[in-house]
């Protein structure tokens, strides 16, 4: 039942959308077509991409009062926990848009995988008729063969993402734990090594996916002006309490 589920819905559509784009819009070229779709996937899930980019921003807002909690339990873990959970709450941080961006991208990438591995061509047979099967499968792509594996650009996704982790670290650098710091050297190399030893096409997804993330954050100042981070309860009392005593004396 799902094995038919993964066939009929979702690996032939891909399918059928991917080979569509080439034979119409990608002038015959596979890696242009991967590229097309990629773009056409995260148009659609660009409210997602949004929500994700307001709750980064709104992140950045409350980090001193992140530091203040961490520093105020840093004796009682579970204390702190629940306030830093509450922080969150307050200023309606919720990681499921991201998650659910991150996920769809990855079965893309999966499906992607299973369309190019063993070559293409007996997957042709799952075509709509409506769809026109290519006499040749043009897979070059920017001078080399997005069906092979390729170390330089597997190597450009490593030093991207080190870059994209780095330039997300570095508003919160007073909150930033062990597993943080490790994390940002961590994956990017791990990426590498994954997508080193795969096709090509993985590479031209990430990359092309990575593109539009970077054009959906210029674009935050428009989503993200009228936000406003919520101080924590306690913080507020404490930030109250030491400005009357000011005002007092």
């Amino acid at each position: 039942m799902l094995s038919i589920f993964w066939h009929d819905y979702l690996f032939t559509p891909l399918l059928n959308f991917l080979i569509w784009l080439y034979n119409n819009v990608a002038f015959e070229n596979l890696g242009l077509a991967v590229a097309y779709m990629t773009v056409a996937l995260r148009v659609v899930l660009i409210p997602f991409s949004i929500i994700a980019e307001r709750n980064s921003f709104k992140f950045e807002k409350i980090q001193e009062d992140l530091v203040a909690i961490q520093n105020e339990f840093k004796d009682d873990p579970i204390a702190r926990k629940d306030h830093i959970r509450e922080v969150l709450r307050a200023n309606r941080i919720q990681p499921w848009a991201s998650a659910i961006l991150l996920g769809i991208q990855l079965l893309a990438l999966v499906l992607l995988y299973q369309v190019f591995v063993g070559g293409m061509t007996g997957k042709l047979n799952a075509l709509y008729p409506s769809i026109a099967r290519p006499d040749v499968i043009n897979t070059r792509f920017l001078g080399f063969d997005i069906a092979q594996k390729n170390i330089y650009v597997a190597g450009l996704v490593g030093v991207l993402l080190y870059w994209q982790i780095w330039r997300s670290q570095r508003h919160r650098r007073d909150t930033l734990t062990l597993s943080d710091s490790l994390f940002r050297y961590a994956f990017p190399l791990m990426s590498f090594v994954i997508l080193a030893s795969l096709p090509a096409v993985k590479t031209i997804f990430i990359l092309t996916s990575m593109a539009f993330s970077y054009i959906v954050h210029l674009f935050r100042p428009f989503f993200t002006k009228k936000l406003q981070a919520v101080k924590h309860t306690a913080l507020r009392l404490h930030d109250k309490i030491v400005n009357g005593g000011h005002a007092a004396t």
